[in-house]
Parts: C-alpha cells; structure tokens; sequence
C-alpha cells in the first residue's frame, strides 16, 4: 500500500473516530453501582424515596433524579439531595404512589472530573415491572458536540504552546521561522482559553439544560481545576511572548489543572494519576510539535528532520511509559480493554501513537537514503501527522467516556441509611421503633434491647439542612421518676446518638422529643426490656401469610401526621388477584393482566412483563424486605382476639413496621409501616372466607 494511500485512510479514519461519539454505547459501560427500588422491581407498596448509587462522588448541584408517573408527570416530591455520609449517592423523596408504573429518568455529574451519565429504569407498585434500563454515556452524550470541539482544541493547544516554548531555541536551529513561533506561542493559550469556555458551556447544557448553573460546575473539584485552566490561559495570553520563561511555567500549570479537572482525579492515585497525565500530554505535544514544525521549516526539511528528531524519540518513549501508567491507573481489570467503551477507544489511540511512532521511523529510514526526494518525506511527515491528529481525536474521546467502575458491588444498606447502626442491624442485638411527628419520622433504636447501659440511636427522616434540630431528649419511666437523657452526639443530618442506662427489666414508657426550626418533635412508645426475639414468631407469620386463600384489607396511607390520605380497599385471592379501590377507581391485576376503571366507566385492559403479580406467595417477603432486629413488644387484643405485636425494620429503604399477629396461628391483623413521606395503617378481615374476583370478561 503507497503512502498516498495511507495518508487517504487516517483522513478517513479522523471522520469516522468523531462519529464515534454518536452510539449510545460501545461496550458494556459504566452503570450503576446500586439505585433502591432496583430497576424492573414490582413493590408491594411505594417506597419513600429513590436512591441512587454511582461508582464516584457526585455533584448533587447538577445531577438530578426525576420519577415519572405513566403520564410523564414527576411524582417526586422536593429536589434532588446528597445522601448523608455517602457522597456517591443521592436520592428523591417520593409522595403518595399509586398502583402503577413509574420510569426513574436520573442524571449523574461526577464531582471528580465533572463526566455526565444519564439513563432510566423503571420500576412499579402493586405490579411487576419493565425490566428494561437505558444508559446514554457516549461522548456526546456526556460533552455534547461543542464540549468535544472545546476539549479537542484545548488539548492540542497546550500541548502546542508548551512545546512551543521549551522548543523554541531548536526550532531556530532547525530553520523554522522565528515569527511563527511567537505567533504560536501567542495565539495557542488563546485557543486553550476558547476552547475551555466552549467545553464549560456545553458541560453545563448538557447536564441541566441551562447556563444558570454554570456555578455549580465551577464549584465541584473539576470546575474548580478548569477555572485554574481559565486563569493561566488568559495570563499567558499576554504574558507568553514577553516573559517566556513565565509562559512556560503557566503552561505547565494549566496541563496540569486540565489534567486534574479529567479521569486523573478519580483514578485510584489521583496525585500520581494526574502527574502521569500531565507528563503525557506534554510528551505528546512535544512529539507533535516536532512533526508540524519539521513540516512547515521551509529552508531544509532533511536539517529539520535531523534537529527534531531526538526529541521526538524521546518525547515518544515518555508517552509509551506513561500511557501504560495512565492504562493500569484508569482500568481495574485488563479485560476492560475490550469489554469497555474507554477500554476500546484508548486502544485505538495506542494504536495510533504505535502508527505514528511507525512513520517516524519510516522517515528516519528514507531520511538517510540520499536519493529520497523531499516529497516523499514529507508524504510519511503527513501521514506521520494525521496519526498524531487520529490519536488527539480519540484522547479526546476518552475524556467523554466514563472510567471503567472499580467498585463491583454495593449494599443497599449503605445508599439509604441515615446512620451505620441501621446498615448494620441484621447483624446485631437490637430493638429499633418508629412513629409520625408532623412531616417527620423518628426512628428509635436501643442496642441491646435490655437492662443496663445500652447504645441509643435516634434518626429523624424527612428533615433539612435548615430544619436546625437541637435538644434532643429521650425520657424514659417505669413505674418510677422519669429520668432525662440527652442524645447529644451527633451521627449525621437527623441523627443523634448517647448512652442510656436502664436500671431494671421492666415495660418501659419511652418519649423523644427534639426542637426544630418547624415546631416540636416528639414520639413515644411502650418497650420491655428485655425484648424478646421476634425472629420464630416473625418467621411463623410469613408461613401463615403465605398460606392465606382470601383477604381482605383496608389502608390508610398518608405523608404527614393530620394531612390528606388514600383510603385504598384491597381484596385478596390466591394465587395471583386482588382488587383495589380507591375513591371511584378500581384495579383488577390477574397474573399478567391489568384492568382499570373510573366510577362505571369502560374497563381499560392493559398487560405487563413476567412473571404478573401473584399473592400471597412472594408478596409479604417482597414487602418486608430483609428485615432486621424482630422484637416482639407486648400482646394486645384486636378484633376480639389475643395479638402479638412483632416490630422489626427494613434498613434499606429505611422502613419501620409493627404486625398484630393472632396468636393461635399467627396471621396478620393488623400492620404499620412508618417510612419517610409513607405513614401507613392496615386492617385486615374476611381471612379465609368465601371471596371470589372476576376479572372482566
């Protein structure tokens, strides 16, 4: 093949590495560490927020999550929020949801190198789900065409500009016009600056949409590294030719800041990471100069060629080694090479640098062949070019593709915990209750659950920043003089932590009070110390529920203690109906099928995905979830007949429940949930009795 036509083909290959920033994806990405509900899971009952994890830090200024009702209507309730002792992590507080299927539409900015992943998931309640999730995190999708110009062009002018000035006595020898490399020198912080902006803007639209939040990019460690780029840029503009020396040391400033605001900086060893690059991207634009530079010396390419080349080589070999430092630093597997989009563009860009490094030494070859005319150097000196163009296109690609995740897995406890104690229940000698106090849910936990000192651990849901809590007391009696402790260690935003001591095995009258910025906040509850293990009787009554033929139930469910609440009527038949009522709106789910009407209107029939709703198999076990510390509290009469009640939570969510069991059998008669926005009261009746749901016809 003639060099003629290689030098066609990189062209070619130029045109199509851009429109690699069109597909959605190139390989399997960077997803999701973990998100609560987990995409194409049907609920039982809504949850109280939706939360989502990601392989780094967010900038929750940015990022955003937004969950769609079949109508397209945003049922979240507030803004987007950082998750209290997860950076990683934000999450949406919900309101009341209905039977139905909800689409998560969620946007991440990265706090690290400022990357932008957005995608969607759905999940249900009282449903199965669609199981299906998309991922926009090609290039475009993250920096959107002027963003990749912008990050192009800054590139290769500070890698000019650099190069520029610390080649600047060589490039007199070689016989390159000393005007043009002022004019360079001048004009590629300039560029760098242009190009900064351009990428800024586009950062900032393609995130939210709007230039108002051009703050919030800033603010974040990436914005903060680029401002840095900003800044050293606009100085050199008018201080590179004068003071070169200064020039230089503000383009080795801003190479670094620019590495810094990129992948470097969410690297395993961000210091290491961003030297790594910024030492890369130097030797590149050495490397690069040194090929335009032999091309553009008018008075004798052959001297040219001879000057430049030693750089060059040594400049190449720097990029060879820190390229495979960059490499090992940025993948967590070598099978990212090929499994991941990042992982196969920065083997394109190593396949072109390995191009580039060929031509030179086709050159070097023909250079010391005397019958080599100059046109056929400079063919390879072109081609030797669009090889070193082809690789600044992909690097600029690699900016726009997310690093491959290092972290594998994740628990759901850690996203939506308001404190530690709660992740780690299920491991530990513990009572944890809950109630409603206005818009608020105090959870209260005690470890362990007996005479004696204990650990208590209280946790407010559904507060803010400035909600300013303080004074926070729990009062405790039994029989006796109240005695006052205040839990004044703080654990996080709504929580709260101290030593209590109980001094006797008693039935114990416990009351948190706090004072807000809202009003007072105060719960109580009757506890005995020692708790008795709920473990067997809880285990009891999911075998009971799961053995039920007919039911029904009747839910009271609301967001704040005293507001407006859904009275929703439930019939219950095995194994896979129920019928739901809700003010003049009926739902029929049989198996895979759907029904709905209003008041005596038509029936609207509708499917969704495998495998249907079927009750009570799976259904309770759904809904409780993994539950953690059982305590079974006292024995009350409902209904007429003798009832334990069970507390336990659920920490991923997180939600508090009480059951009222009947004791001859241990079916459920009575349930609470008390979750953040989901105050929720069911009765059951008509247990086993004749019950029959035809769906219609």
């Amino acid at each position: 093949m003639s060099s003629r036509r290689v030098f066609r083909l990189l062209l070619l290959a130029v045109a199509i590495t851009f429109a690699l920033g069109v597909p959605a994806s190139v390989a399997a990405h960077a997803e999701l560490v973990l998100a609560s509900p987990q995409p194409g899971t049907g609920l039982a009952q809504a949850p109280a927020a939706v939360v989502i994890k990601f392989s780094e830090p967010l900038n929750v200024a940015l990022s955003r999550i937004q969950v769609l009702d079949a109508s397209g209507a945003d049922v979240g309730q507030g803004s987007t929020q950082a998750v209290v002792g997860d950076p990683q992590a934000a999450r949406r507080a919900l309101g009341l949801l209905p039977t139905g299927q909800y689409t998560v539409r969620w946007t991440s900015v990265s706090a690290l190198d400022g990357h932008t992943l957005s995608g969607t998931y759905s999940f249900a309640v009282g449903t199965s789900a669609n199981a299906e999730t998309t991922l926009a995190d090609s290039p475009l999708d993250s920096e959107g065409p002027l963003g990749l110009i912008g990050r192009f062009v800054t590139l290769v002018a500070l890698g000019a500009w650099l190069a520029a000035i610390l080649l600047r006595r060589v490039s007199d020898r070689a016989g390159l016009d000393p005007g043009k490399v002022r004019r360079l020198i001048r004009a590629a912080p300039a560029i760098a600056l242009g190009g900064t902006i351009a990428s800024l803007v586009s950062t900032t639209i393609v995130a939210t949409g709007s230039l108002t939040a051009l703050g919030g990019v800033l603010s974040s460690p990436s914005g903060e590294a680029r401002v840095v780029v900003l800044a050293t840029t606009a100085l050199g503009t008018f201080l590179a030719v004068r003071w070169v020396l200064v020039g230089g040391l503000l383009a080795a400033a801003a190479i670094v800041a620019d590495a810094a605001s990129g992948h470097a900086a969410s690297s395993v060893q961000p210091p290491l990471a961003i030297a790594s690059f910024s030492i890369h991207l130097a030797a590149v634009g050495v490397w690069t100069y040194a090929i335009v530079a032999s091309l553009l010396a008018a008075r004798d390419l052959r001297r040219a060629l001879g000057t430049f080349t030693p750089f060059a080589v040594g400049a190449g070999i720097v990029v060879v080694v820190t390229g495979i430092v960059n490499a090992i630093l940025e993948l967590a597997d070598p099978a990212d090479l090929v499994e991941t989009g990042y992982g196969l563009v920065l083997l394109a860009k190593s396949a072109a640098f390995v191009t580039m490094a060929g031509f030179g030494l086709l050159h070097y070859l023909l250079r010391r062949r005397p019958a080599t005319s100059d046109a056929r150097l400079r063919l390879h000196l072109r081609s030797e070019a669009m090889a070193a163009t082809l690789a600044l296109v992909l690097a600029t690609l690699l900016v726009g593709f997310p690093n491959p995740p290092r972290e594998a897995e994740a628990t759901a406890s850690s996203l939506t915990a308001t404190d530690r104690v709660l992740a780690e229940l299920a491991g530990r000698d513990a009572l944890s209750i809950a109630d409603a106090s206005g818009p608020f849910i105090v959870g209260l936990t005690i470890l362990p659950p007996e005479p004696g000192q204990a650990e208590v651990r209280g946790d407010v849901l559904g507060v803010d920043p400035g909600d300013g809590l303080r004074n926070v007391r729990l009062t405790g009696s039994a029989g006796s003089e109240p005695s006052v402790t205040n839990l004044s260690e703080s654990c996080g935003l709504g929580c709260f932590a101290g030593r209590v001591t109980f001094p006797r095995a008693a039935t114990w009258q416990l009351k948190v009070e706090i004072d807000s910025n809202r009003g007072p906040i105060a719960i109580s509850a009757m506890v005995p110390l020692p708790a008795p293990d709920g473990a067997p009787a809880l285990a009891r009554t999911l075998a009971a529920e799961e053995a039920l033929r007919t039911a029904k139930m009747t839910e009271h469910l609301s967001g704040s203690v005293g507001g407006p609440a859904y009275v929703t009527t439930y019939r219950f038949e095995a194994p896979d109906k129920v019928e739901l009522t809700l003010k003049d709106d009926t739902t029929i789910l049989a198996g895979k099928l759907q029904f709905r009407r209003t008041g005596n209107g038509p029936w609207d029939k509708s499917s969704f995905p495998s495998p249907g709703f079927s009750w009570p198999s799976g259904y309770y076990r759904e809904f409780w979830g993994d539950m953690a510390a059982p305590r079974i509290l006292e024995t009350e009469t409902v209904v007429g007949v003798k009832a334990e009640v069970i507390a336990f939570v659920r920490p991923d969510v997180p939600a508090w429940f009480r059951i009222w069991v009947r004791s001859s059998d241990g079916v459920v008669l009575r349930q609470e949930m008390r979750a953040e926005g989901h105050i929720m009261d069911q009765t059951y009746s008509a247990l086993n009795e004749p019950l029959t749901i035809t769906p219609p016809g």
